[in-house]
């Protein structure tokens, strides 16, 4: 990776400098414990809902669980919105730090985060995966901000461990994971192209 450690594009100018950095490691890393937490909707859902044994006793291990997806998913998205500038800099509609500010911008949040992905898939290259991306926010909404409301406003209960939330939380893992897989093959292999610094 020694032959992507050199700044390029305006950023080679003018600070701050973006250096490719392998986004593999941290992707597998995300998939991984994405998966975990899917298989763990699978044994909820199998084993009774909200009277899992997962459910009653390991609840904070879910919970620290879902964190650690979180917190690898948002360290990768960064890195790969990094190599984005280097890949295409002065392109991209919003700075490297919205990559990780864009999901607690009220409101912004239930679209920001997939117009960087967006933006970042098209860095690596044609625009193929618009609709898996889309797939993927779509389920996340369902699984996160719309099933908090229809929880609370319609529902009138904070029981997340229905087969509905659960499914769609498995949905949502697997399309969460196809995502990485693409972004990341998306990001090159080989030799970064020469850009005109002139």
């Amino acid at each position: 990776m020694e032959q992507y450690d050199v700044p390029v594009g305006p950023s080679a100018v003018r600070g701050p400098r973006y250096r490719f950095r392998d986004p593999a490691a941290p992707a597998l890393v995300a998939q991984c414990l994405i998966a975990t937490s899917a298989l763990a909707d699978v044994f909820v859902i199998a084993t009774g809902g909200a009277g899992s044994p997962l459910v009653t006793e390991a609840n904070a291990l879910l919970g620290v669980l879902q964190i650690a997806c979180w917190i690898t998913f948002l360290l990768w998205f960064h890195r790969c919105r990094c190599n984005a500038e280097v890949l295409a800099p002065g392109t991209h509609r919003y700075a490297p730090g919205f990559a990780l500010g864009a999901w607690i911008i009220p409101l912004a949040m239930w679209w920001l985060p997939r117009r960087i992905t967006l933006d970042i898939r098209r860095a690596g290259g044609p625009p193929r995966d618009a609709a898996l991306i889309n797939a993927w926010w779509f389920a996340w909404l369902c699984d996160g901000p719309v099933s908090v409301a229809v929880h609370l406003l319609v529902l009138h209960q904070t029981d997340y461990h229905t087969p509905v939330d659960h499914g769609l939380g498995i949905l949502s893992s697997i399309l969460a994971i196809a995502v990485i897989r693409r972004v990341t093959a998306g990001q090159p292999a080989g030799p970064l192209p020469y850009f005109n610094m002139t």
